[in-house]
């Protein structure tokens, strides 16, 4: 891949933006390229944990506004631009049966943010930068950003950083439920690590049913949502890692899931 880089180590598949020199912006190629590996991970059953992360100073500054110039003057095709972040990219994220756990420095601005949003779990550092940024290039909000924000803040402080585009904290974002947990600059790479270890020894089927109940969650009725937290759970019973878990539990050790 030219704009990405995707490693796999054992069971993490490792991705990285490779656009260091702008920050990681987004262009049409490196969409692409993300959508390829995403695809990948969903299919190879060894992969296990996801990090997305970036190389250089920059976690994603958003969209390559150069490539955005040359759509207004008709050259490119902003509307395959939309339609390939949009559903194979952040769709594919949310319905991706693996944890993503996203590694944050420099700058998260605009589709930047929206993809991180759209990660499972995300460890940022201290110096990071946010916003929502779209409103300053004369966009509307997109690349999920109207559909996460209000989920996490409520619709005054949804409508207030998606307007005025402020710059934002990485504390800031930690407040906001943007993400996890916030770590000193220098503490970054090896939080990240730990996490990914966590994750390594967590149960398969159960992460991915309960991906899927967080993602019915708010449009599910209780009723709804009860009957598809049981459906998922017995499917559970049915897995290897459902046996491990109860015989660790009962044998008082740590368990070892596949």
């Amino acid at each position: 891949m030219e704009f990405l880089k995707f490693e796999k180590e054992g069971k993490v598949a490792r991705i990285s933006f490779n656009r260091p020199q702008v920050h990681n912006a987004l262009n049409m190629e490196m969409i692409k390229e993300l959508s390829q590996a995403l695809d990948k991970c969903e299919k190879d059953d060894s992969i296990k944990v996801i990090l997305l992360r970036g190389e250089g100073k920059s976690f994603c500054s958003g969209a390559d506004l150069k490539q955005f110039l040359e759509f207004t003057s008709g050259t490119g095709n902003a509307m395959e631009y939309g339609l390939k972040i949009h559903f194979s990219v952040l769709k594919k994220m949310r319905s991706l049966p693996k944890p993503i756990i996203a590694e944050v420095k420099g700058y998260s601005i605009g589709a930047g943010l929206g993809i991180l949003l759209a990660t499972d779990y995300a460890i940022a550092a201290k110096s990071s930068i946010f916003s929502c940024g779209f409103i300053l290039v004369g966009l509307s909000p997109d690349s999920g950003t109207s559909f996460f924000i209000p989920r996490s803040v409520n619709f005054k402080r949804a409508f207030e950083l998606m307007s005025t585009g402020r710059r934002f904290s990485a504390e800031e974002a930690l407040n906001y439920g943007f993400v996890t947990e916030v770590v000193d600059d220098e503490m970054l790479e090896e939080r990240v690590e730990e996490v990914v270890k966590l994750y390594l020894n967590r149960p398969r089927t159960a992460l991915s049913n309960l991906k899927k109940l967080l993602n019915a969650s708010h449009s599910n009725s209780l009723d709804e949502q009860l009957s598809f937290e049981l459906c998922l759970a017995m499917l559970s019973t049915l897995s290897k890692d459902f046996v491990e878990g109860v015989k660790a539990g009962l044998e008082k050790r740590i368990p070892r899931f596949e």
